[in-house]
């Protein structure tokens, strides 16, 4: 029996997390240029009416089973795309959500498979079960960092590595004229009890002072921005942006001159539009992900201006070189899991 879709994409999408959002917009580029249309695409979303219209793909509530399995039987393919979906730094509910999907995937006759992904930290004895269980079922398994390799490899799993989806989109180039007065900087809630955040905008204030620069924060989802407003008693702000999509995002960087922050999605956004930019890792694949590209980290300790002195920025041809290795690990993968040519048909030249 033909199938509705060749493939349904699920991830943390429908949330209103800018990163999040545009791994979702980038995986589905890449099935495009591998040759599937836009209509045998369907992503499971907490929001599906949002994101039917932000991407023109099908879409269905993510939590509604009877919708989800609907979906899937109706699919050839089940992707887990890109995101620390398997982690328990929280709770275990994101391990069991997705770890559920997948085996309702098999149920329903889909081919599930994982691209883009950060696996971990895997803290209890559950979480590293239900993770493995979802993994091994997949057809293919490629991962954002050699961290989540080595922790796949711990597991017993094989997998390879390919950069994180948001390298495969092509931005328009922030104005040149522009004078860069502006420092950028973005902070995130967590659990820890060193207070990252407020100790962050604090030192970003007193460098911004120390060099007459304007002070920006970008908050890359709602919970951002509560933290933000969380830490105003602390430090006042020249500008505060909420960007929505990827252009919000791009015009959120102009007239930057250096960036620091927590989330991986401000660290990459900032990478990719040539701005130096110091990671905050509260989180494994910030980690990760500053060293593989030789990002300073600050961790509280240490002064911001001797950090951001000589920062090395991406050289053009080295994102260009990311968004091919991208493109090639996707449509190998792609091709893998239908076992059909037709659909990776354009070039990889």
């Amino acid at each position: 029996m033909a199938r509705k879709y060749d493939l349904v994409i699920c991830g943390y999408y429908g949330f209103d997390n800018l990163g999040d959002e545009l791994i979702c917009l980038a995986l589905i580029e890449m099935a495009l240029e591998a040759g599937l249309k836009k209509d045998r695409i369907c992503v499971l979303s907490s929001d599906p009416r949002k994101t039917k219209s932000r991407f023109g793909v099908a879409s269905v509530n993510r939590w509604n089973i009877l919708e989800v399995l609907n979906a899937l039987r109706q699919s050839r393919s089940f992707l887990l795309g890109g995101g620390g979906l398997f982690q328990d730094s929280t709770s275990l509910r994101s391990c069991l959500y997705y770890w559920g999907v997948v085996l309702l995937a098999q149920v329903a006759g889909v081919v599930p498979w994982a691209f883009g992904q950060s696996v971990g930290p895997l803290n209890s004895k559950a979480a590293r079960m239900l993770a493995r269980d979802a993994l091994r079922r997949c057809r293919v398994r490629f991962v954002r960092d050699e961290a989540s390799k080595k922790l796949l490899a711990s597991l017993g799993l094989d997998s390879k590595i390919a950069p994180d989806p948001v390298f495969y989109l092509k931005f328009d180039k922030l104005d040149k004229e522009v004078f860069k007065k502006t420092l950028v900087f973005n902070v995130r809630p967590t659990r820890d009890d060193k207070g990252m955040s407020k100790l962050l905008v604090q030192n970003v204030e007193l460098f911004a002072k120390m060099h007459e620069y304007d002070l920006r924060a970008i908050c890359m989802s709602e919970e951002d921005l509560l933290e933000l407003k969380r830490l105003e008693s602390f430090v006042k702000f020249d500008d505060v942006v909420v960007p929505k999509d990827l252009k919000d995002a791009i015009l959120a960087f102009e007239g930057a001159v250096a960036a620091v922050g927590m989330r991986l999605h401000f660290c990459i956004l900032a990478l990719m539009n040539q701005i130096p930019v110091i990671a905050v890792p509260y989180d494994p694949k910030v980690r990760s992900f500053a060293l593989r590209w030789n990002i300073p980290l600050w961790e509280g300790e240490g002064d911001l201006d001797r950090k951001i002195t000589g920062i090395r920025k991406a050289k053009p041809e080295e994102i260009a070189s990311a968004r091919k290795t991208l493109q090639e690990a996707f449509f190998l993968a792609l091709r893998t899991t239908l076992g059909d040519e037709k659909f990776c048909s354009a070039s990889l030249n």
